[in-house]
């Protein structure tokens, strides 16, 4: 094959995931048709399945084009570590200016867990969970001496939940909940997350 056939090729497999994205956003999954993603692409029926198996398989490269990991990440990267208050202020931030900037993605997430529970968010998760421990790992090694004995998992899994619970609500209540739900909200998951909500955790990080 050709550099210029290799090239054409990507070219058409990008149209197929881009044109299957906006489908599957607007229509749901089961309400397109391998057809119709091959005609909002440019490319034959044929054309489409030479890249693509299944209409499974296009959704999951759809949804692995678009998963916002690819933005957050390198936001996590980024952040600094040198206190644990720094970091999860900083890191939620980061995350939050990356998905934004990709709304529609909730549209895929509820398909990814109705249709095909959660299959390719598992295995993406199995792929970033080393990573992401072991930026965590580096947190705990700067701050260990004020940390209580929680695995880094553990820490993860409460951490992202809050950061999920954080988004899905300001997405889905936000704009119709009083001002106080919105008013400081980063920061109080910051701090709910670090201190809890009972007044003597607050007294004993004072100590």
């Amino acid at each position: 094959m050709t550099e210029q056939s290799q090239k054409r090729g990507e070219q058409t497999r990008q149209a197929i995931i881009q044109a299957a994205h906006d489908l599957f956003v607007q229509q749901g999954y089961h309400g397109t048709s391998m057809r119709q993603i091959a005609r909002n692409a440019g490319t034959a029926l044929g054309g489409l399945y030479n890249h693509f198996a299944s209409k499974e398989e296009v959704f999951q490269a759809v949804f692995l084009e678009y998963h916002p990991y690819r933005e957050v990440i390198p936001a996590i990267l980024a952040a600094p570590a040198e206190t644990i208050e720094q970091f999860a202020q900083d890191t939620i931030r980061r995350m939050l200016k990356a998905i934004h900037g990709q709304p529609e993605f909730l549209n895929l997430m509820f398909i990814e867990v109705v249709e095909f529970k959660n299959i390719h968010t598992q295995q993406l998760f199995i792929t970033l969970m080393p990573q992401l421990t072991q930026i965590l790992q580096n947190v705990i090694k700067l701050n260990g001496d004020r940390l209580r004995p929680i695995p880094a998992p553990m820490l993860l899994r409460v951490y992202f939940g809050q950061f999920f619970g954080y988004f899905l609500t300001e997405i889905i209540l936000a704009a119709q909940a009083p001002a106080e739900f919105r008013e400081g909200a980063v920061d109080y998951f910051v701090d709910i997350f670090l201190h809890g909500v009972l007044r003597e955790n607050i007294a004993a990080e004072a100590t």
